[in-house]
């Protein structure tokens, strides 16, 4: 019975000294990755970027001659500053190059080629990834509609100032309809605090 005791206790040494070693280990990768981020955020310069996406836009209350329509085509541009490391704002502008219409509340509302803009708040997670959310309006020559977009973006790094980037976004128009889109943009850097 005491070589049993004896055997026990040794076995729940060893699984407390395992996870106090493991716990130190993450604690001292998570403090290291702390100051390298706070001295990322020291040495961050503030920059501009510009953009241009070929995109398609999925939306589901479309239709065109009475046949359901799935994908409108679409041109963006986006002109982002980054003014913090983690941290970047946005004006985005999108246009839908085909007509369609809209059934709201029993009503056919025409779209004709209409133009999105969005002031969005970039988050930026990790060196590739970044996230944004904001408001804008859909202009159209019929209706104007508010809209809340958000989305994601993945880049690919080709030069210190040219990326190309894929990217996913869900815009709401006042909960009369809404789209996702997806595209592909090639991303530019336009400035660079000296």
């Amino acid at each position: 019975m005491d070589m049993k005791r004896h055997a026990m206790s040794v076995l729940c040494a060893i699984v407390v000294l395992c996870l106090s070693l493991t716990v130190s280990s993450i604690h001292a990768q998570e403090s290291q990755a702390k100051e390298n981020d706070e001295s990322a955020e020291e040495v961050h310069v503030p920059q501009l970027r510009g953009a241009i996406m070929m995109a398609n836009t999925h939306v589901p209350q479309a239709t065109e001659d009475g046949k359901k329509l799935a994908i409108v085509p679409t041109w963006g541009v986006d002109l982002d500053y980054r003014f913090a490391s983690r941290w970047s704002v946005a004006l985005q502008a999108d246009v839908k190059i085909q007509s369609f219409e809209i059934e709201d509340d029993q009503a056919v509302v025409e779209r004709s080629y209409p133009l999105a803009l969005a002031f969005v708040m970039n988050y930026h997670l990790k060196k590739h990834w970044a996230f944004f959310l904001g408001p804008g309006f859909e202009l159209e020559k019929h209706k104007n509609y508010f809209l809340m977009k958000a989305g994601a973006e993945y880049s690919f790094e080709i030069t210190e100032k040219f990326e190309i980037a894929l990217n996913l976004q869900y815009e709401n128009k006042q909960r009369v309809y809404d789209g996702w889109t997806f595209g592909v943009s090639f991303n530019k850097q336009l400035w660079k605090k000296e």
